[in-house]
């Protein structure tokens, strides 16, 4: 409360902070996998509010196909009912091809990343995914109404870093002492990027 936090910055204003010690830790940070239906609703409702009824919607229109001019009328998703985390192998290759060719080799894992379904899942589909992970967001979006779009990135974004290689960041956490209290601090530093380079991050 504001008594209490008024006492511990007039106990500590002036008094010599010292700090304590140091902790860097170097971390790994790895992709989540490609989107099912019931994940797929939750973000496009945090990330672009749409109701589960709105973004099923769209989705629906993204599977059936839609006229990208010289393309001709193109399905750019796979079917979007599904509680399956697989995909395909053609897809998985195509995959490390688009990342290793437009990122680098150093963006794609050592090790093909496989993840798997939680128990009960039907598995009767893949996981949704861009049909083409060559067709990126922005070669389509003169083509697309603006929420379209907006969901396409969101599934070609995932996809594409659940294919990728983990994210390092270095974490430091210090310790600090002034007038008998102990504080800590804590920062994160980006090494290395990986799938987070195709994944918008929150500004910290």
């Amino acid at each position: 409360n504001e008594e209490a936090a008024l006492a511990l910055e007039a106990r500590v204003k002036g008094q010599p902070f010292v700090i304590e010690s140091v902790q860097a830790k170097e971390r790994e940070k790895t992709p989540p996998p490609p989107f099912i239906t019931s994940t797929l609703q939750q973000n496009a409702n945090q990330r672009l509010g749409f109701s589960a009824k709105r973004t099923m919607n769209i989705a629906q229109r993204l599977y059936e196909g839609l006229d990208l001019g010289d393309k001709g009328t193109t399905a750019l998703i796979t079917y979007m009912r599904t509680d399956s985390v697989r995909i395909a192998d053609e897809a998985r290759d195509a995959a490390r091809e688009f990342i290793t060719s437009t990122l680098g080799p150093e963006y794609y894992p050592t090790k093909a990343r496989v993840f798997k379904s939680k128990g009960g899942a039907q598995d009767a589909h893949e996981a949704i995914r861009p049909v083409d992970v060559s067709i990126t967001p922005d070669s389509v979006k003169s083509f697309l109404a603006p929420e379209q779009y907006q969901l396409y990135r969101l599934i070609w974004n995932r996809f594409t870093a659940s294919q990728m290689a983990g994210a390092r960041v270095l974490d430091t956490a210090v310790l600090v002492d002034a007038a008998q209290t102990t504080w800590r601090a804590r920062g994160e530093q980006l090494l290395f990027p990986g799938f987070l380079a195709v994944t918008p991050q929150k500004s910290d």
